[in-house]
């Protein structure tokens, strides 16, 4: 979506396809005037043609540059682009977590052949990307992702601890994040009562929905957590909670360069998290957080406090936060980052954007 909205539209008129699913951000572009397909068909026979869908389909809507996200878009976007003669094909890779089954490796190695370039959005990603996937290093860029916060309801932070009953002075530890296995809650659970050991006032707060938030709100519970971690369920407002938070966790497995992330730095949050991915690119140890090195929840608990504790340094920490993301992560930077590498490639085959 930053994208579409930060790559110059004088230059660039960008359309999406969504493979899989339409998600819940598909009427939010719509309503910007970016044209937006959906492929209907999600029996397992269509998912095995995607990729002559797809070539039936780019020749109707006039595409210069096809430039895909993640695995199966990856591989899909190659073939069939490559079928309806796109003259640059790009891909970005938001990183995997490995080993992951030989024959998408296969695949994904194979699809890397027939595109122009390769991005990674991390340099994690990138030795990932040669490591497992065997892709050659002169054909991988890194761009890291960029954000532009963007507020959608302008309520203040009071009032959503007034929603979730949350007292006033509590500390609060948040996360925004899909409720699966890749995001570790466990570790996180399993941390919280060490952390109210030492501070009792704290609260978390955990954002998002996904497949595992039945299992992970039975852990809390027998954990007897019910009362001081709240699930949200999924929330379109989840940037406006931000500012409530003293403190932003991930205990992810594996990550990539994640965009709740980035907008808990620009909200100005001090940030701990799991050194995992494309993390220690965005969290400076005792800059603007702390990371974690092992999946102890001792060791993720005893991080927390440093920051909301006794003498914990959220101020500071979170303004560093705001000024790393100012420096490096905004939506603008990553936009301008892409419009260069889509130059690269037209130029190169001959092609002026029109």
């Amino acid at each position: 979506m930053d994208l579409c909205r930060y790559v110059d539209p004088d230059r660039y008129r960008f359309s999406i396809c969504c493979l899989f699913i339409r998600g819940p951000l598909a009427d939010e572009i719509e309503s910007e005037g970016i044209p937006l397909h959906f492929c209907r068909n999600q029996s397992r026979v269509a998912r095995y043609l995607r990729s002559l869908e797809l070539a039936r389909l780019f020749p109707r809507m006039d595409i210069q540059i096809l430039h895909s996200h993640h695995t199966s878009a990856f591989v899909d976007g190659a073939i069939g682009g490559r079928l309806a003669g796109i003259p640059v094909i790009l891909n970005t890779d938001h990183s995997q977590d490995y080993p992951i089954p030989h024959r998408w490796s296969l695949l994904q190695r194979a699809a890397s052949m027939m595109v122009d370039e390769v991005i990674a959005v991390s340099e994690d990603t990138r030795r990932d990307l040669v490591r497992h996937i065997k892709i050659s290093p002169e054909k991988i860029s890194v761009i890291h992702n960029g954000i532009q916060l963007k507020g959608k309801t302008g309520r203040a932070p009071e009032d959503f601890r007034r929603e979730l009953g949350i007292p006033p002075t509590a500390r609060i530890v948040g996360a925004v994040a899909r409720l699966e296995i890749q995001k570790g809650f466990h570790l996180l659970l399993d941390a919280v009562p060490h952390v109210q050991a030492v501070q009792p006032d704290t609260w978390f707060v955990i954002v998002g929905g996904g497949t595992k938030e039945q299992a992970l709100r039975e852990h809390a519970a027998s954990l007897g957590l019910d009362r001081r971690v709240i699930f949200t369920g999924w929330r379109r407002d989840a940037v406006d909670l931000l500012p409530m938070f003293d403190c932003y966790v991930s205990s992810s497995l594996f990550e990539g360069m994640p965009m709740s992330m980035l907008e808990a730095m620009a909200s100005g949050l001090p940030i701990v998290a799991t050194a995992v991915g494309g993390v220690p690119d965005l969290v400076h140890e005792s800059e603007n957080g702390y990371l974690v090195h092992s999946r102890d929840a001792q060791e993720l608990a005893s991080a927390l406090l440093r920051v909301i504790g006794p003498g914990g340094e959220a101020r500071r920490l979170g303004e560093n936060s705001r000024r790393l993301y100012e420096r490096h992560f905004t939506a603008e930077a990553m936009a301008r980052a892409y419009a260069s590498l889509y130059e690269k490639h037209l130029a190169r085959k001959g092609i002026l954007a029109s």
